[in-house]
Order: structure tokens, then C-alpha cells, then sequence
């Protein structure tokens, strides 16, 4: 069906364009502690290092296109990632040439003025010339790639010709493909652009009803791994609006928060696109609202036996902002459990925002400490967050209680049996008709260990039925060729935090280890 295509590639789109997201974390925190080591009672050679530090981050903010694009084909390819990538590489660079050489040759050219390229829908990108899409560019050629390269990168030809064949021959093909986008995005892309700032201006104009739906989105849609959809663009692309920070223009709520860091000293005010980087507040005291609540319904008997489950998926939550191991204990059970939760986040960023907290949590608390010190408490009004966050915290709670016990929801430790079943501490969403074969219950062991990537592996209808395995923050995202092969029963005897299948794609919740999961588990099935 045409809707579950439209879903596939959604979910395919958003699980790749995670990996060069996941360095940005690293870039925001490196640029925070390189504005604190410039402050004015720092020793010279500690500013020296802080400038160091800012130039190096700065390089990689202004450069997010190129990232994004490599980033992307290399993800978005099933196998021979590494060629993908450097192919990526090349088609970004072939298409500025090309882009340059076209605007030379007609006379299209803006030249720079007081502000320099600003205004003009034209930016210098590698030391070219270009139309300014952006973050977009990458984006686009990105997947433009990754779809040529899988399309084409296996078929081979023979004897003489064997040298055009494989990679090479998806190398051939998006010569004429670049150079065709290059041209049209001369013409078309200022059109484009002029949409762009429409959506920007009208989701700005929405105010805090914007706000809410934005906030409310980036929860709910969790589940289906479709969140990334919604916070990227907004956090990464001129979407979330654009700012003039230092003389430089600057896109995305994201990058304008980074670049004004950089400029810590004259900022009196933070950008209004900060609102779109507040979504980490349900990380902390939602989740931590919500684990109380459970801990607190839970039968005595069973109090031990929850915390020492949801206590540690509490600290990742608060600390690194990764939610998913405290989500999957209740999104299944009670899908009214994750509406409400779902609200809360939306009605408390809105709320905060109204207050005036400018505050910048896109992550955890490492990172939200981190990076908002750099600014006079003054500017970001970080104390606003904490008053909410603690009135915020015993609302979740006080609500879950009522509801769990309410409606008699089986969440962690309700249960006489938890503990003795799997599935309690494994929530798993199957298709109908998956086999239910029968295995033995008995955990797989650590995380990355041989026997847990077996599970999974056997789980997921072994090696024959997988396509592919790639992983976001928290899960493993893989692509097998029949549902139907599915052991339900394995899965559920495997470590992890909960599964989902949709169609052929399966999503397996595990945590901060994922990735050491998907390296053994590719290592055993012979992927790249």
C-alpha cells in the first residue's frame, strides 16, 4: 500500500538522518566549554585554547551541509557504506562546481555588499559560490545518493567495462544528475526559498499554539520513530528561523543557539527560535515525574524490583536525554498513559516560553548545564525552569497515579507475576501471524554478548530474512524480507527494552548500547 511506502521511507529517512545529528550534541557541549575557558579571568594560554576550541566547532557548524549530505548517503546505502559516503563526498562537491560555474556563466552571480552574500539567496560553501539552500542542499543530494548508489552500485559489467561497474557505475549516474539539479536550483530554489520563509513566518505568527503542537508532536510521535522529522528541520534548517549572529546569517533554532554562544559577551537577548530547543524539559522532569509514579503504584513486594529497573533508565533520561528505556515501560500498555505525557510536554514548553525562559534543552542535563552557563542567568532565565520543572514533576506524577490506579493500568510491578515474565519487562508490538515459537525465557545476557545478538538474529527470522540493521540513539532499526518470520518468543527472551513492527520494519528498543548491539550483530551476519 501506498501509505505504508510512505511510512517505510519516513522511518528510513528519519533513522539515517540521526547519525550526523548525534555529533552535533558533541559540537554544542565542545563550543560551550570553549566560550567558558574565554572568559576574561582565564590565563592566556586557556583563552588560546578556548579560541582554538571555537574555531575547530565553528568549522563544523558552518559546514553542516556537507555533513549531512555524506552522513546521509552513507547510512542510507544497504551495503558498501564507506563507498556511499565518499561518493556523497564527491557528488556535494561536483554539484558546487557546477552550481559556481552555471551562475559565472549567465551572470547571475550576486556580488557581496556591507553585509556581504546576506540577502542576496547566495552563500560561499567550500569556497564556492552558490545558491543558498542551506542545510537543505545536503539533505537533498544525500538522499539523492544513497537511492542512485543502492539502485545501482551492484550491477557490474564485464571484462573492460568491469571498471565502470558496482559504485563507480551510481558515480556515472549522478554526473548528469548533479549537474541537471545544479542548473534547476538556480532557477527554482529562490522560489523555494521564498515558501520556506512563509512556513517560518507563519509558524512564528501561530505563537504559542505553534508552540504546543510542535512540542506535543516531537513526544507523540516517538513510537513510530518519526519524531526526528519534526525537531530536525526545526533545530537545523531555515525552517526555525534565521538569524544575523556576528555579521554571519545563521538557519535553524539549533545552529542560531550554537553561533550565539560564540558571541556570549554582546548577547543580550536569545533569538525567539529558542523555542524550538526546549523539548529536552519532559526528558527531565517528565520522566522523572512519571518514574515516581510508577515506583509509587507498583505493589510493595515488587517496589525493589521496579526502581532498580526504572532508577537507571531515569538517570540516562535526565543526565543524557535518552527516554525511550522509561517510554517502552508504559507506551503499550496504556496508550492513554502516553497521551497524557505527550500533552504535558507540549503544555509545559508552552509555558515556560510565556514565562520568558529562554533556556536551551535539546538534550540532557549534561548538556542543558553545560551549555546554558555560558549565558547571564539573566538571559536564558534558566530559574524559571527549575520553578516549572518541580510544579511540572508533581503534576506527572499526581496525574499518573490517578490514572494507573484509575483505570487499574498494569504498568512495572502492578503485576503478581512481574519479574517471573518477560514480556512485563519487555513490552512487544508483533505482527499477526509472527511465530510464537516456544524458547526458553531466559534473558540473553549482556547487551552486546554473542548470545543476545543471536537472539535477535534468530528472533528476527535469521540471517536469510534480514535486509539490514542500523541503529538511532536508542534502537535497532532493521529491515527483514518477511514479517511472518518473526519469533515473537525469541525476541521477548532477548535483552531488550521492547520491540515494534511495522510491515517489514522492526524497531528494538535497547538503550545506550545499541551500538555495540548492531556491531556484533552485523559483525555475525557478515554487513558492513
Amino acid at each position: 500500500m501506498m501509505k505504508d511506502k510512505v511510512m517505510e521511507l519516513s522511518q528510513k529517512f528519519s533513522r539515517s538522518i540521526v547519525k550526523p545529528v548525534m555529533f552535533m550534541a558533541v559540537m554544542g557541549t565542545v563550543l560551550a566549554i570553549a566560550v567558558l575557558l574565554q572568559l576574561s579571568f582565564m590565563p592566556a594560554f586557556v583563552k588560546d585554547l578556548g579560541d582554538l576550541l571555537k574555531a575547530m566547532m565553528n568549522a563544523m557548524l558552518n559546514n553542516l551541509s556537507v555533513i549531512f549530505c555524506v552522513g546521509l548517503a552513507g547510512t542510507l546505502a544497504k551495503k558498501k557504506k564507506v563507498d556511499a559516503a565518499i561518493l556523497g563526498l564527491i557528488v556535494f562537491i561536483v554539484f558546487l562546481a557546477a552550481n559556481n560555474e552555471w551562475l559565472t556563466m549567465h551572470k547571475m552571480l550576486a556580488k557581496a555588499g556591507a553585509a556581504g552574500l546576506y540577502g542576496t539567496g547566495q552563500n560561499l560553501v567550500l569556497g564556492f559560490q552558490v545558491v543558498d539552500m542551506n542545510v537543505f542542499l545536503g539533505l537533498i543530494l544525500g538522499c539523492l545518493t544513497g537511492y542512485v548508489y543502492n539502485k545501482f552500485s551492484e550491477k557490474e559489467f564485464i571484462d573492460v567495462f568491469r571498471v565502470y561497474g558496482g559504485p563507480r557505475l551510481a558515480f556515472i549516474i549522478m554526473i548528469p544528475t548533479a549537474l541537471v539539479f545544479a542548473v534547476a536550483a538556480c532557477y527554482v530554489w529562490p522560489v523555494v526559498n521564498g515558501w520556506i520563509s512563509a512556513l517560518s513566518g507563519l509558524i512564528k505568527s501561530s505563537g504559542l499554539f505553534g508552540l504546543f503542537i510542535y512540542s506535543f508532536g516531537n513526544k507523540v510521535l516517538i513510537p513510530l520513530g518519526l519524531h526526528h522529522l519534526l525537531w530536525m528541520p526545526f533545530c537545523f534548517t531555515p525552517i526555525g528561523g534565521t538569524a544575523t549572529i556576528g555579521g554571519q546569517a545563521v538557519s535553524g533554532a539549533a545552529n542560531i543557539f550554537y553561533a550565539e554562544m560564540g558571541q556570549a559577551g554582546s548577547i543580550a537577548a536569545l533569538d525567539s527560535s529558542i523555542r524550538f530547543c526546549t523539548f529536552g524539559f519532559v526528558k527531565v522532569f517528565g520522566s522523572l515525574g512519571v518514574v515516581l509514579a510508577m515506583i509509587k503504584t507498583a505493589k510493595p513486594k515488587n517496589k525493589a524490583a521496579v526502581k532498580g529497573m526504572l532508577l537507571p533508565a531515569l538517570f540516562v533520561s535526565m543526565i543524557a536525554g535518552i527516554t525511550e528505556p522509561i517510554d517502552f515501560t508504559f507506551l503499550f500498555v496504556s496508550p492513554l498513559l502516553w497521551v497524557v505525557h505527550s500533552v504535558y510536554a507540549g503544555i509545559s514548553e508552552v509555558i515556560l516560553y510565556a514565562l520568558g525562559a529562554r533556556t536551551y534543552m535539546l538534550y540532557g542535563l549534561l548538556d542543558d548545564v553545560i551549555s546554558n552557563s555560558v549565558f547571564s542567568p539573566s538571559v536564558t532565565k534558566f530559574y524559571l525552569v527549575i520553578i516549572v520543572g518541580l510544579i511540572m514533576t508533581g503534576v506527572w506524577y499526581v496525574t499518573f497515579v490517578f490514572l494507573i490506579q484509575k483505570l487499574k493500568i498494569m504498568t512495572p510491578g502492578r503485576r503478581d507475576d512481574f519479574g517471573n515474565d518477560a514480556e512485563e519487562n519487555a513490552v512487544l508490538a508483533v505482527p499477526d501471524g509472527a511465530e510464537e515459537a516456544d524458547t526458553p525465557q531466559a534473558k540473553g545476557g549482556e547487551i552486546s554478548s554473542p548470545k543476545n545478538a543471536e537472539l535477535m538474529i534468530q528472533g528476527l527470522g535469521g540471517q536469510e530474512n534480514i535486509v539490514s540493521v542500523t541503529n538511532c540513539f536508542t534502537r535497532l532499526r532493521c529491515e527483514v524480507r518477511d514479517e511472518s518470520k518473526i519469533d515473537g518468543q525469541v525476541l521477548k527472551s532477548a535483552n531488550q527494552k521492547g520491540v515494534v513492527v511495522k510491515a517489514k520494519t522492526v524497531q528494538i528498543i535497547i538503550g545506550m548500547q545499541v551500538e555495540d548491539l548492531k556491531e556484533e550483530i552485523c559483525s555475525r551476519l557478515n554487513f558492513e
